[in-house]
């Protein structure tokens, strides 16, 4: 006679089998109608241009459109609410650094990052580029560093808002330099990189998409890269390890991000759809051309990446007593 308990664990495993060939056919008709990215950042930013250049060789992958969506504010946090909400199976979330420093940076948000979303895959790594007005008189990045403690608190650098990448990059080196400047958030990239331009700011720490064209066309000056190696975009730019500051580095990533809805067959299959993505002779033309290293790995290793930097900026937020207001 079959006992109660050995009748409850076949249940179980006939329920799991059902499950997981339900899983394993959504994942192979997905996705069955046009496909949401969410973006935090303004167009124009080095995230909304990297969202918007592997959009269409998705929807050739999928066979479905795929539509940009921005959701600005918050460094991002809006965004990931949105999508933390949403349970139509076709919503995904582009983030980058922000996302793993609002866990720490903001006491009180709308989702937790380790509960409510699942890293999907990285798409994508590149240096922060220390760029200035031209008319600041510094030719390099010791005269930089030398006239911000000059005029300590007097300077300011531009961010596409509290806690982005690009503002906790800043802080970073204001903390490795020895130097203080202010933070000026925008709502985006472009409004940031703008403000340094017109000299509203006299520093910025954009990405490769955003910094380069500017320097090329001479209205930024770049002084130095965040990497621990030089860009291929900007080989005649040293890095800030180099001018002084040793074993400084950060990189500016982003990466998809899905509810926790989504079952992980269904995200291994975005994340191998994505990797083939940036396989292409196109996307690695548009964006490996422009200094991105490219990434596509699997959720698991997103994820270890992911909890990494959760941990590395949960430090820095702490050490400097950073607050969103």
């Amino acid at each position: 006679m079959i006992s109660r308990l050995m009748r409850r664990n076949i249940f179980l495993v006939g329920l799991f089998v059902l499950m997981n060939s339900a899983w394993q056919s959504q994942a192979q008709t997905w996705p069955t109608k046009p496909v949401r990215i969410i973006s935090g950042l303004g167009a124009g930013s080095s995230m909304d241009l990297v969202a918007r250049t592997i959009a269409p060789k998705l929807a050739e992958i999928w066979g479905q459109s795929v539509v940009i969506e921005n959701r600005t504010g918050a460094a991002g946090n809006i965004a990931a609410g949105v999508v933390t909400t949403t349970e139509d199976g076709h919503t995904l979330l582009i983030a980058q650094n922000a996302i793993a420093i609002s866990a720490s940076l903001y006491p009180k948000l709308s989702y937790n990052l380790r509960k409510d979303l699942k890293p999907v895959s990285q798409i994508s790594s590149m240096p922060h580029v220390v760029v200035v007005n031209t008319n600041l008189p510094v030719k390099n990045f010791q005269e930089f560093v030398q006239l911000a403690k000059e005029k300590s608190g007097q300077m300011n650098f531009s961010s596409a808002g509290i806690g982005n990448a690009d503002h906790m990059a800043a802080e970073l080196l204001n903390s490795r330099a020895g130097i203080l400047m202010v933070n000026v958030p925008f709502p985006g990239g472009a409004q940031a990189m703008n403000a340094v331009i017109a000299g509203d700011t006299q520093m910025y720490l954009p990405g490769l998409p955003v910094s380069v064209p500017q320097i090329k066309a001479g209205k930024v000056r770049a002084l130095a890269v965040t990497s621990a190696k030089r860009s291929p975009s900007l080989p005649d730019v040293p890095t800030v390890a180099e001018l002084g500051i040793p074993n400084f580095s950060t990189v500016l990533w982003y990466g998809l991000f899905s509810p926790t809805s989504h079952a992980d067959t269904l995200n291994i299959k975005i994340a191998s759809d994505l990797n083939k993505a940036l396989n292409s002779a196109e996307l690695q033309t548009k964006l490996a051309g422009i200094g991105l290293d490219l990434v596509g790995n699997s959720p698991d290793s997103f994820k270890t990446f992911v909890n990494q930097e959760i941990q590395m900026w949960e430090q820095i937020v702490r050490s400097k007593n950073l607050r969103p207001d």
